[in-house]
């Protein structure tokens, strides 16, 4: 189905086109990107830390299996999901969201029974699932005890029951952490990559919420927190090393899952957007069109803290593919959605390329929007 966008959707459109032009020419130069209106540090004598063009053969010349992107409207809900919500015609798969402690209670055992129960239900109603597993604060404890370096932080956030409190997740860095949360994930895939009712697995790490990119930050000086000055300095953060950890994630759950879509999740890291480019193009470069990018924090709006994540995202889109969650709910948040609307921040991301789509329960549990969420569907799937 054609939709007639507005003119302000046509003025982003070339907005993106040169945005995406002006993030070529700055990948090309190995400028570090930094998102609109950043500041530099006080200091202005950083390091430059150039990163030389690696020599890897083109996805199209390596044995790299073809897959069907991910397509529809996923419930985005707690641990649990309503029989009545993924029962509906227009809904096609469930979100899995569960903790690594839930997961991995000691080091030499797990309990693998709340994904076995989750998907259970969807293949009762005959749905898919996208699988995650939520890192950060969600480590176990006993990860610590066998000598992972913790950072801790407050957790802010009003939309969270876990805001506002004392958190810590491990160093992402940090080769303990690395090295037990790749055991984690070699045990999922052996268990369920050859699992049909999984259309996708989210690629998780350490980070602020365990299921996003963003490392928690403070503000120095009234500024944002950079990697040349705060708490993450003082615990040796560099962006090799971050980067470089999440790229050997990713190659854990691509190994794990060797036929499965696989994205992550984009955010701007210290105020600045570079990491998730360059992860995004480690991912691309070696796992071609399987790979693909996911938008946790999609609301319709262009905001500041934002606008530079779009031309990264629509290269996915347009390679690839590219997933969202939207960023509220309509019914009891509206004011964080494009128009107030769900569905006018949807086709912001569909006209983008997006054809998959995580809605909060909340939405898919009201009766007033039931129409408008199964219309647009059945737009995904006549894609």
């Amino acid at each position: 189905m054609k939709m007639v966008f507005s003119q302000r959707s046509a003025n982003r459109r070339l907005y993106w086109c040169i945005a995406a032009l002006l993030l070529l020419v700055s990948a090309c130069h190995g400028n570090n990107m930094q998102y609109p209106t950043t500041q530099q540090p006080a200091s202005g004598n950083a390091p430059v830390v150039t990163h030389p063009q690696q020599d890897i053969p083109d996805p199209a010349s390596q044995n790299i299996p073809s897959v069907s992107a991910p397509a529809g409207i996923f419930v985005s809900s707690g641990p649990t999901v309503s029989d009545r919500v993924l029962a509906q015609e227009h809904v096609a798969g469930n979100l899995i969201r569960v903790g690594w402690d839930q997961l991995q209670p000691a080091p030499d055992s797990y309990d693998f029974s709340a994904i076995d129960s989750l998907i259970s239900q969807a293949r009762q109603h005959n749905k898919q699932v996208t699988l995650s597993v939520l890192n950060g604060p969600r480590t176990p404890q006993w990860l610590y005890e066998q000598g992972a370096k913790a950072f801790s932080y407050e957790f802010k956030t009003r939309y969270s029951g876990r805001g506002n409190r004392q958190e810590t997740i491990p160093l992402p860095w940090d080769p303990t952490y690395l090295t037990y949360w790749g055991k984690l994930i070699a045990s999922l895939g052996k268990r369920y990559a050859d699992n049909p009712v999984i259309s996708l697995v989210h690629i998780t790490h350490a980070s602020k919420n365990g299921f996003e990119m963003q490392l928690p930050e403070e503000r120095v000086g009234s500024r944002p927190e950079t990697a040349a000055q705060g708490p993450w300095h003082d615990a040796g953060y560099t962006e090799d090393k971050h980067v470089k950890a999440i790229q050997q994630v990713i190659t854990d759950f691509a190994t794990a899952f060797p036929n499965t879509p696989i994205d992550i999740e984009i955010h701007p890291v210290l105020d600045s957007v570079e990491p998730a480019r360059r992860v995004y193009e480690y991912g691309k470069t070696h796992y071609g069109k399987r790979f693909g990018l996911f938008s946790a924090w999609w609301s319709g709006k262009s905001q500041r803290w934002n606008e530079a994540l779009y031309p990264i995202l629509q290269n996915a889109c347009e390679f690839s593919f590219c997933n969202i969650q939207m960023i509220g709910n309509q019914t009891r948040q509206p004011e964080r959605l494009l128009n107030g609307s769900l569905l006018s921040a949807m086709q912001e991301a569909e006209e983008l390329g997006a054809k998959y789509f995580e809605v909060w329960s909340a939405d898919l549990a009201n009766t007033a929007l039931k129409h408008e969420i199964a219309t647009f569907s059945s737009t995904l799937k006549q894609d």
